[in-house]
C-alpha cells in the first residue's frame, strides 16, 4: 500500500449512486466487518480515500490512520450507519474535499472541533443524514468553502452555535438546514452576499427561528422552498433585497407562523410564484405593490391561506398561464381582482375551491384560453356573479366546477360548451341554480 495514492472504494460494494454521488442504498454490505490492524498499513502517500469505508461495518481502530496527505475524504464513511469511532486526532489540513464525508452515518457523533479544515472547499451534505451528530464544530475555520449545500440536511440532532463562521466564499446554501429539526441557532451576522442558491435552506427545519433580517441575500436567485415547512420561523426579512431571485415557488409553504412585512420586496424578475403561500396559514400581509409581470404560475399561490385577504387587484398577471389552485380554500379572501388580464391562462383548475367568502365581479375576464375549469367554484358558497360572456369555447373540462356552489344562479345556458367532455357533477348540490340557466351539454 505503501506506493498507492488512493485507496477509493476499498472496503465497499459497489452501489447506485444519486445525482451528488451518494450512495442511494446500500443493498449489503460486502465486508460485514472491517477489523483490521491500520497502524500496520502505510497510508502515508495517500491522497484519496473517497467512499473508502462507505456502506461498511467499521470495529477497527482507525485513530493512528495516516491520513497526513489526503485531499479527498469525499462520502468517506457514506452509509457507514454503525460507525462512530474515535477520529478527533487526525490531521486533515491538507483536506479540501470533505462531501458527503458522514453522510448517511447515523451512529455518528465525536468530538471532531479541534480539526483543522482550513483547506476545505466543498463541504456539500457533510453531515447530511448524521442523525446523532452534534458536536461544537462551531470554531473551524469553514473561510474557503464555497458549498454548503446539503450540509446539515436531515442532521436531525444538530444544534451547536455556528454563528461565528466565515461563510463569505460560499456560493451554495441549498438544503444546508433541510430537515435540521432540531437547529434554531443565531446565523444572523453570516456574510451570504455570494449565495447564489439558498433553495430548501431551511425546509422542515422545524425549529429555526432566527433574526435573518440583515443578510445581504442580493445575489440570490434561487429562493424557492427555502422555508417550507419552517413551522416556526417568524422573522422580519422585509428589507431582503431580493430583486434578483427569480424562483419562489413554495418559499412561505407550510410556513405556518410566518406573517412578516414583505411588501417592499422587488420581485420584478420572479418567474415562479406557485404554491407560494400554500398553507402559511397566518400570512396577511400587504403585497398588492409587487411587481408581478414576469410571474407565469401562480398555480396554488395561496392555497389554504386561510388569514390572506389584501389587495392585490393592481397586480399585472398578463403572463400567467396557471393559476390552477390559487385561491383554494383561501377562506377569506374576498379582493377586487376583475380587472386582471388572465388571458393567457390555460388551467383554473380549483382556482377558487372552498374560498368560502370569495364574491367578485370578474365577469369580465379573458378566459378564452383557459382548457380546465375542473372544480373551479366548488365550495365557493358565496360567489354568485354574472360570468354569463365568458368564452368557455376551449374548455375541456368542467367536471365539478360548481359543485356544492350554493349560492350561484347565474344565467349560463349560453356558453359555448362544445368541446366540454368532461362535466360530471357540475352542479350537484349547486340548489339555487335553475335548469334553465345551465349551459346545454351534447
Amino acid at each position: 500500500m505503501s506506493k498507492l495514492d488512493n485507496i477509493d472504494y476499498l472496503f465497499t460494494e459497489t452501489f447506485e449512486k444519486d445525482d451528488n454521488g451518494a450512495p442511494k442504498e446500500c443493498s449489503s454490505y460486502a465486508f460485514a466487518q472491517v477489523n483490521i490492524d491500520f497502524s500496520t498499513f502505510d497510508t502515508s502517500k495517500i491522497k484519496s480515500m473517497q467512499y473508502t469505508f462507505a456502506c461498511t461495518i467499521i470495529d477497527s481502530d482507525l485513530s493512528k490512520l495516516n491520513i497526513l496527505n489526503v485531499t479527498n475524504m469525499s462520502y468517506m464513511f457514506a452509509r457507514a450507519d454503525k460507525f462512530n469511532q474515535d477520529i478527533s486526532f487526525w490531521d486533515v489540513s491538507k483536506v479540501t474535499n470533505m462531501q458527503g464525508m458522514f453522510y448517511g452515518a447515523s451512529t455518528f457523533n465525536q468530538n471532531i472541533s479541534n480539526w483543522d479544515v482550513a483547506n476545505a472547499t466543498n463541504m456539500s451534505s457533510m453531515f447530511s443524514g448524521a442523525k446523532s451528530f452534534n458536536q461544537n464544530i462551531g470554531n473551524w475555520d469553514v473561510s474557503k468553502v464555497t458549498n454548503m449545500s446539503y450540509m446539515f440536511s436531515n442532521a436531525s440532532s444538530f444544534n451547536q452555535y455556528i454563528g461565528n463562521w466565515d461563510v463569505s466564499k460560499v456560493t451554495d446554501m441549498s438544503y444546508l438546514f433541510s430537515g435540521a429539526k432540531s437547529f434554531n441557532q443565531n446565523i444572523g451576522n453570516w456574510d451570504v452576499s455570494k449565495v447564489t442558491d439558498m433553495s430548501e435552506m431551511f425546509s422542515n427545519a422545524s425549529s429555526f427561528n432566527q433574526n435573518i433580517g440583515n443578510w445581504n441575500v442580493s445575489k440570490v436567485t434561487d429562493m424557492s422552498r427555502m422555508f417550507y415547512n419552517a413551522s416556526s420561523f417568524n422573522q422580519n426579512i422585509g428589507k431582503w433585497d431580493v430583486s434578483k431571485v427569480t424562483n419562489m415557488s413554495e418559499m412561505f409553504n407550510e410556513a405556518k407562523a410566518f406573517n412578516q412585512n414583505i411588501g417592499n420586496w422587488d420581485v420584478s424578475k420572479v418567474t415562479n410564484m406557485s404554491w407560494m403561500f400554500n398553507e402559511a396559514k397566518a400570512f396577511n400581509q400587504n403585497i398588492g405593490n409587487w411587481d408581478v409581470s414576469k410571474v407565469t404560475n401562480m398555480s396554488g399561490m395561496f392555497n389554504e391561506a386561510k388569514a390572506f385577504n389584501q389587495n392585490i387587484g393592481n397586480w399585472d398577471v398578463s403572463k400567467v398561464t396557471n393559476m390552477g389552485s390559487m385561491f383554494e380554500e383561501a377562506y377569506y379572501f374576498n379582493q377586487n381582482i376583475g380587472n386582471w388580464d388572465v388571458s393567457n391562462v390555460t388551467n383554473m383548475r380549483e382556482m377558487f375551491r372552498g374560498a368560502y367568502y370569495f364574491n367578485q365581479n370578474i365577469g369580465n375576464w379573458d378566459v378564452s384560453n383557459v382548457t380546465n375549469m375542473w372544480s373551479m367554484f366548488e365550495r365557493a358558497s358565496s360567489f354568485n356573479q354574472n360570468i354569463s360572456n365568458w368564452d368557455v369555447s376551449n374548455v375541456t373540462n368542467m367536471n365539478r366546477m360548481f359543485y356544492d356552489a350554493r349560492s350561484f344562479n347565474q344565467n349560463i345556458r349560453n356558453w359555448n360548451v362544445s368541446k366540454v367532455t368532461d362535466w360530471y357533477n357540475i352542479f350537484s348540490y349547486a340548489n339555487n341554480m335553475k335548469g334553465e340557466n345551465k349551459p346545454r351539454f351534447r
